[in-house]
């Protein structure tokens, strides 16, 4: 009879072992890593992974430490104990050593001894304390386990011993010695195990803490080393297979570039931002943190890669592109969570995002950087297999959004929205824009993208951002003025205080030199005119003369290539705006988009005025004071128009003169050109007429042309298109129309022209 009452309890087969050892750590490099951690975790300072073979001819593998080795008790009550990990926190108060090591733990499972079994089927450990005379040895061999799983784990024995001292040398620590390999490893392996262990280790992870080495000895790869050493465009640290561990962290490389670097602080309580830009500092802040209160002691450090920056880092890597390389590596107390950062890896779903907005958005291409986790936080807990990253909670879920909120938004407002993604203008490959010209909208952008009930202090880049001022027009001082006055108060810092005051002061002094400046050049008109007549210089449409004729002339070049940069770079702000109401449902969504058109069309006139006031007097010669015929042909011969169509104009002896804006007529040739374009056509052409009252220039292109179906005078509507494939006419038209009628002027589709696209603007006399 069974007595149903009973006590009952596990048994434990002896198949266990390949449950915790080789069927869970499947991958031969992250074995590796554990045993590199428990190094870590018993406060070595260095460790050596040899491969060599043995005496008897055998490949073996050698992973050593200088760490604080184990006794007879421990390794009976810890190391022989399964799943026990003096790790965790109910148990490090049980680790005599534990005091002494100023280091936060990289691993809590207790199954890293098992990776041992992943690697080889035979194990000697031999360890030993600083105190101790002679060292402890262990022999396993992990094939008894495998015999027969009948038998209870507890009863297949392992062989102890001692032994006069380690084998590494070392006065204390411990000695893994793996034999009986389950796979060889090639060069290739070896250099994957190398550049895999470069990232294994956080460059935080030292900081104020015990130095922590790991040397690569393979004696068979020592000539194939020297070899690779001779050849030119190599990385010494990434290429050759024995050496010291370097972390070739961004940092080291000195590449310039922007970066943003955001602090939890370790109560949670805090949330620090800092932003550099090409190894300048720019701004930083402290928020409150109120919409991650679960995450504490987080460091994120992010680089952002522009052309510039990928082509050295391939240079400085030994030709490995950053694509390939990985993008954001995610550390927990010092430590690298695989596999996260690794090419292909995208915890955060940015590349997903980039699909959505590819002009305005970052992807896992264009920024490099880690994020690191520190302390007990049990929040962030790594699968067992060590291969899967971390397990799901919803603190993993706040992390990504702190990532997106106040790392890559806040990179992306920078880097897309003012900076122009840090690469040359196609307007003006020379010119790349430097923060020192937008002071004001870096205040503008970044003060006002934080609450400002959470604001707790703010530091600045005086330089940077009272060198702007000074440069800036009255309307955009004063904007910024007002809100970095409302950050003062609202922050009450002294040093943000005194900026505004003294920026104030500068503002009433700009405001009276701009009237001085407004009479001068009342003047200076006078004199220019009168010089004009006199045919010093020849009247040119565009109406700037040389800017060696007189300083006052130089000091308003300078002013339209400010003009020319911050009008380039509202471009994509414009765009960006009028993309984001296209997708909204709102009332007075028509209203707002034809108002976002007006923008833009301003805009653009500003951006055309300044190219041709900075360009144009170098390249532009007007024969005739009006000529509309003269004004183009030299427009196109100074490669001022868009490429990727040729253009072909008429030849006439007649000038064509008629009242025209010379910035309107360049943005009617590129919307033109550009809507060709779109359209399939090779071919521009363009003809003179003058009529009674009318100058008429004809522009027609060799492209699909019109559908049947399409009524031409609907293209001259606000974002109709003729060709959705191809995101044709629309737009453009509406602005030329606009544009032709600031002139007093008539545009019209040649609804007859049957060879592709005909338009004709007529323009008074």
């Amino acid at each position: 009879m069974t007595n149903q009452n009973s006590v009952l309890s596990f048994r434990v087969s002896a198949g266990l072992k390949n449950i915790i050892g080789r069927d869970l750590i499947s991958d031969k490099y992250i074995a590796i890593f554990e045993l590199v951690k428990n190094s870590y975790d018993a406060g070595a300072d260095k460790v050596d992974i040899s491969f060599i073979i043995s005496d008897e001819g055998q490949d073996q593998i050698i992973i050593s430490d200088n760490g604080c080795g184990m006794t007879y008790n421990d390794i009976i009550e810890k190391w022989l104990f399964v799943a026990y990990s003096e790790k965790k926190p109910q148990n490090r108060e049980k680790a005599s050593f534990r005091d002494e090591i100023k280091r936060e733990i990289a691993g809590a499972k207790g199954v890293g001894r098992f990776s041992c079994d992943r690697l080889g089927a035979i194990l000697s450990l031999i360890t030993k304390t600083e105190s101790e005379a002679l060292a402890n040895k262990v022999e396993v061999n992990w094939n008894s386990f495998e015999l027969d799983d009948t038998q209870e784990f507890m009863d297949i024995p392992v062989q102890y011993s001692t032994v006069a001292k380690l084998p590494s040398g070392f006065s204390k620590g411990t000695t893994l010695i793996v034999d009986a390999l389950r796979e060889s490893w090639s060069r290739d392996d070896l250099l994957r195990l190398k550049r895999s262990l470069m990232k294994l280790i956080s460059p935080d992870a030292n900081k104020g803490e015990l130095p922590f080495d790991i040397e690569l000895i393979v004696p068979a790869e020592r000539d194939n080393d020297s070899k690779v050493l001779s050849k030119t465009g190599i990385n010494p640290d990434r290429d050759i297979v024995n050496g010291i561990i370097h972390n070739d962290i961004f940092e080291k490389l000195n590449i310039k570039t922007t970066s943003i670097e955001v602090n939890v602080s370790e109560d949670g309580e805090y949330i620090i931002s800092k932003l550099t830009d090409r190894g300048e500092y720019i701004f930083s802040f402290v928020e409150k943190n109120r919409g991650y209160y679960g995450l504490r002691d987080i460091s994120i450090v992010v680089f952002y890669l522009n052309q510039s920056a990928k082509a050295r880092f391939t240079r400085q890597m030994g030709g490995v592109q950053p694509k390939n390389y990985g993008s954001v590596f995610i550390y927990k107390n010092g430590f690298r969570i695989n596999p996260y950062g690794e090419p292909g890896q995208d915890l955060f779903g940015i590349d997903q995002r980039k699909a959505q907005g590819w002009k305005r958005f970052l992807g896992t291409r264009e920024i490099m950087g880690r994020i690191s986790i520190k302390g007990d936080n049990e929040q962030f807990l790594e699968t067992t297999s060590r291969a899967h990253g971390f397990i799901q909670t919803p603190a993993v879920d706040m992390l990504a959004d702190l990532f997106l909120e106040k790392v890559l938004k806040v990179l992306e407002k920078y880097v897309v929205n003012l900076i122009n993604w840090g690469e040359p203008l196609k307007s003006d490959p020379q010119h790349i824009i430097s923060p020192n010209e937008i002071g004001e909208e870096i205040i503008s952008q970044f003060i006002s993208s934080a609450d400002s009930k959470d604001i707790v202090s703010v530091d600045y880049n005086p330089d940077i951002l009272t060198k702007s001022y000074a440069q800036g027009k009255q309307d955009s001082i004063t904007m910024s003025l007002r809100k970095l006055e409302s950050a003062a108060e609202r922050t009450q810092d002294t040093g943000l205080i005194s900026l505004a005051q003294i920026l104030k002061k500068r503002t009433e002094s700009i405001i009276s030199e701009n009237i001085q400046l407004e009479e001068e050049n009342e003047e200076n008109a006078k004199e220019l005119a009168r010089v004009k007549k006199e045919g010093i210089v020849r009247e040119r449409q565009i109406y700037f003369l040389k800017g060696a004729a007189n300083q006052n002339v130089t000091n308003l070049v300078n002013g339209f290539h400010s003009i020319y940069t911050l009008t380039d770079a509202s471009r994509g702000n414009i765009d960006y705006l009028h993309e984001l109401i296209i997708s909204m449902d709102l009332e007075n969504k028509d209203f707002i988009i034809s108002i976002i058109g007006q923008i833009k069309q301003s805009n653009e006139k500003a951006h055309k005025l300044a190219d041709l006031a900075i360009h144009g007097n170098q390249s532009l010669k007007q024969s005739g004071p009006h000529s509309l015929y003269d004004f183009i042909c030299q427009y196109i011969d100074a490669g001022f128009t868009i490429e990727g169509i040729k253009y072909e104009l008429d030849k006439d002896n007649r000038a064509f003169d008629c009242k025209f804006d010379s910035s309107s007529i360049g943005i009617i040739i590129d919307n033109i050109a550009s809507n060709s374009i779109k359209a399939g056509a090779t071919i521009l052409h363009i003809s003179f007429e003058e009529t009674g009252k009318y100058v008429e220039v004809a522009f027609s292109d060799n492209g699909i042309g019109l559908s049947e179906d399409i009524d031409p005078k609907s293209l001259f509507e606000w974002g109709f298109s003729s060709n959705r494939q191809r995101k044709g006419y629309g737009i453009g038209l509406f602005h030329i129309k606009q544009l032709v009628k600031e002139m007093n002027g008539t545009v019209d589709i040649d609804t007859t022209y049957s060879m592709g696209f005909k338009l004709i603007v007529r323009l008074k006399k």
